[in-house]
């Protein structure tokens, strides 16, 4: 929902001319892939409106799709089409949602805002997508004036999504040796991490999609136990095991328990000062 603290005055939009650009936020319904989107209309008003709209977020998705739509009293109302996708770049277990948006003019001053909501179905099975809102302005600045204004609903602001991890082979220093990837039913997985055979300060690191999960521990027979939760995003999710030291007796070994409800995974790892040991985890469903 938009929050207005500053008066905009709504315009029966039949005389008003949207062609042109347009700049904004588009919000999602908490469940949805994520719930903020930068968001942008091309629109060409003759006696019906025809365009695209640009959802992205940087680094994780961009996609355009052609549209059309109509003046109905004081509404916009538009329309992606299914079969004019013409770009669709995102996250391999993300799906893109076909929108219907209900938008009204506004202006305030100089300023030109589009505002309303949306819903719509998935592309691949037709079913509904989490509906969210959408406010729009002719500027950037003046699409960010509003929102310092408070005209945009705070946990939006302060939402962020964090781009997809570059899983590039060299990390640290080292190189990346995958040692398994393994068939996960969970969502949320629990690691076991222990010294193998015997205890001689082994140290290490551990990383779940690039960043730091547990820093420098020291490897003992007793576990140390964390919860990971896998990116949605992600075909692949990974955790690495990089060595601090090597301990009195190289290489830097332990082993892994991956508890995953009911099933348990098994294996020991070997890291060392030129290569750093990777698990990928693949939730199936």
């Amino acid at each position: 929902m938009f929050l207005i603290s500053f008066m905009l005055i709504s315009s029966f939009v039949t005389g008003q001319k949207i062609s042109g650009k347009w700049y904004g936020k588009i919000t999602q319904k908490a469940g949805g892939f994520s719930e903020l989107y930068d968001f942008e209309l091309d629109l060409v008003q003759r006696k019906i409106i025809t365009g695209e709209s640009n959802a992205f977020i940087p680094n994780t998705l961009f996609v355009k799709i052609g549209l059309t739509g109509y003046i109905d009293g004081d509404s916009i109302r538009l329309a992606e089409t299914f079969w004019d996708i013409r770009q669709e770049v995102m996250p391999i277990s993300w799906v893109a949602c076909i929108k219907k948006m209900n938008l009204k003019y506004y202006k305030q001053g100089n300023d030109e805002y589009l505002k309303g909501a949306w819903n719509g179905k998935s592309k691949d099975d037709d079913s509904p997508c989490l509906p969210g809102q959408i406010i729009l302005s002719r500027s950037k600045q003046s699409l960010e004036q509003f929102i310092l204004n408070d005209g945009f609903e705070r946990p939006y602001l302060t939402e962020t999504v964090k781009p997809l991890p570059d899983f590039n082979p060299q990390f640290s220093g080292t190189t990346i040796k995958k040692v398994k990837e393994i068939e996960v039913s969970n969502r949320t997985v629990e690691l076991l991490i222990s010294d193998y055979q015997n205890v001689d300060n082994d140290t290490v690191s551990v990383y779940f999609n690039r960043e730091v999960i547990a820093a420098k521990q020291r490897i003992s027979k007793k576990n140390i136990r964390l919860s990971i939760n896998l990116d949605s995003r992600l075909e692949l999710n990974e955790i690495v095991l990089f060595a601090e030291n090597l301990g009195r007796i190289p290489p830097n070994t332990s082993q892994l328990i991956i508890l995953d409800g009911n099933l348990t995974h098994k294996l020991i790892i070997e890291s060392d000062k030129q290569k750093s040991a990777a698990i990928y985890l693949k939730y199936k469903q």
